[in-house]
């Protein structure tokens, strides 16, 4: 912030004779520079400080106050919005109108009276103009009033109906870092997910949504669980992925909170669903600062009370609505409508911008991280109310939650070598997902033990004696006998009992069956004939084999699951 003698030279020497007339300073010279200095020299004197502050206008000392409270400076826009323009004048014109005797502002006003000069800031899209209070005559001020407020809200009844993520985020982390760990998938050229590894992933979530899996892989590699490299597939990095799953669920929501609110390649902007930003190169956002405001302003809710989010969102364009946007800059960032098309500028622009990312910080990742709770009307309507979730209060506070909840329930075995694992146990599902196959998701996961999947294990150095005691150590008794000979009767033996699914072929005489074994094109797609009337096609062959059949004079009855 420069200082006052440095702001003094850089004024124009009729202002500096009305800063002059203002504070009631005799001028001993007439030469722009000696101005300056002589005014340099008397304005630091407390008591001349002080008589000059009681001249201001109240409205003016307002306007002193609240560049006070923002430690002395404020970009020249957003103090514009709030207490007025100062007209730009050049020392000609200044002399011919004369704007300090009837200013347009309280800006204008305290602009003539001295306290406050023109300065240059960077921002993110380069130097931009602000207004400020030398700090010669900031220390000698009074304090302002009171500090920047902060938001207020009315609480509200609790909604008709709760959204609460709970703890899917967590489990559905376990479940990527698990299908990484096994499958291996490999980037593509433009670093995204293979189709078929994302459909098989997204099938094995507790949310099928895409942009929640968008945001889910972001976060796996944010927080260096999951390893990206052109020239390999995906892989898990050990040592975080052990760190993180041995840890509690508070610890586990609190590092993917962290890895989000931190990150400044994940641009919150970019995905509010009605917005496009156009990214070309001549303007920029901060994600992070915007993350940090919003959940400064979320400490100011107490987790026992529902909350409307359009308040939310309108007490924060009251209180600090450049919070995005510090230079106060409206005009020069390139966002659409996306129903419209319509570039959205100016700072009426705010609800349809910042408006709308505050509601999708609320709707999208704070609620997917299990931070706050969502309430709406109906099932099948859009959320209009919030309140933090005790682990989203123990999170700002930065400190453990107040209660521990209880431990999941114990993992069980089921018949078909099925082994049912509770949610939250998320280092124990992602030891058993390496020697299982994954069969579905739910309140609890099912995995089953396959050939495929302790041939797997086997490849990762997993024993069936390893897994055979895992399974005893995490369901906490002793194994079904049956369970234990399978097993090893396999790892001996390998593979012995095969399932397939088939298609079966089913004719009303053994006479029309000798007749189609006698169609060469038919008895081609013919896998075995198990009985005089019936005989094994494979599944994909079943429309050739329809084919075939016309051929030699039949219409077969053709089932609906086919």
């Amino acid at each position: 912030m420069p200082l006052l003698r440095q702001s003094l030279l850089d004024t124009y020497l009729v202002r500096l004779r009305v800063i002059a007339r203002f504070w009631e300073i005799p001028l001993s010279v007439s030469r722009q520079r000696g101005v300056a200095l002589e005014l340099a020299e008397a304005m630091v004197d407390p008591e001349a400080i002080e008589r000059a502050h009681r001249r201001l206008t109240d409205d003016q000392r307002d306007a002193l106050d609240a560049l006070l409270a923002s430690d002395g400076h404020m970009p020249r826009r957003v103090f514009a919005r709030g207490w007025g323009e100062i007209r730009a004048m050049g020392p000609g014109r200044m002399d011919r109108e004369r704007p300090w005797e009837d200013p347009i502002s309280p800006a204008e006003g305290l602009w003539y009276s001295g306290f406050v000069f023109q300065t240059f800031e960077k921002g993110p899209d380069g130097a931009y103009e602000a207004l400020s209070v030398p700090p010669e005559l900031q220390q000698h001020l009074p304090p302002p009033d009171a500090a920047q407020p902060s938001i207020t809200l009315e609480p509200v009844e609790a909604p008709a109906i709760t959204i609460s993520s709970q703890g899917s985020l967590l489990d559905d982390a376990c479940t990527l870092l698990a299908y990484v760990q096994n499958e291996r998938p490999r980037l593509r050229s433009d670093r995204t997910w293979p189709k078929r590894d994302k459909e098989r992933l997204l099938s094995r979530l507790h949310v099928k949504e895409r942009k929640r899996f968008a945001f889910l892989r972001h976060l796996a590699v944010t927080a260096g669980w999951v390893i990206e490299d052109d020239e390999e597939p995906l892989r898990p990095e050990p040592e975080a992925v052990t760190a993180w799953l041995q840890s509690d669920g508070f610890h586990q929501r609190s590092a993917m909170a962290e890895a989000w609110r931190d990150d400044p390649t994940w641009n919150d902007l970019f995905h509010v669903p009605a917005l496009e930003p156009e990214d070309t190169g001549a303007w920029h956002n901060d994600p992070v600062l915007a993350r940090h405001a919003i959940l400064r302003h979320l400490e100011a809710c107490d987790p026992s009370n529902w909350y409307e989010i359009d308040a939310f969102v309108a007490a924060i364009k009251q209180i600090n609505p450049d919070f995005q946007r510090p230079a106060g800059d409206y005009t020069t960032w390139y966002i659409r409508d996306k129903e419209t098309g319509a570039y959205l500028s100016g700072f009426e622009s705010w609800d349809a911008v910042e408006g709308r990312l505050i509601r999708y910080l609320l709707t999208r990742p704070m609620a997917w991280l299990g931070l706050i709770e969502l309430g709406a009307a109906e099932g099948d309507q859009p959320p209009t109310a919030f309140h933090l979730s005790r682990e989203g209060a123990a999170f700002l506070d930065r400190r453990d939650p107040a209660a521990k909840s209880s431990a999941p329930p114990t993992p069980r075995l089921l018949s078909g070598f099925r082994v049912s694992m509770p949610t939250g146990r998320h280092y124990q599902r992602f030891q058993l997902a390496r020697v299982a196959e994954w069969v579905q998701t739910g309140d609890r996961f099912i995995y089953r033990l396959t050939p495929m999947s302790l041939d797997r294990a086997r490849g990762q150095g997993i024993s069936v004696t390893r897994v055979l005691t895992f399974l005893q150590e995490i369901t906490e008794a002793p194994l079904p006998r049956p369970l234990e000979e399978a097993l090893s009767r396999w790892d001996e033996q390998g593979t012995e009992a095969y399932l397939e699914r088939v298609v079966l072929l089913r004719l009303s005489t053994e006479a029309l069956m000798d007749r189609a074994m006698a169609s060469s094109r038919l008895a081609r797609l013919i896998e075995e004939r198990v009985g005089p009337t019936t005989a094994v096609v494979r599944r994909q062959d079943w429309p050739r084999v329809v084919a075939r059949l016309e051929e030699i004079g039949l219409l077969p009855a053709v089932p609906d699951h086919l």
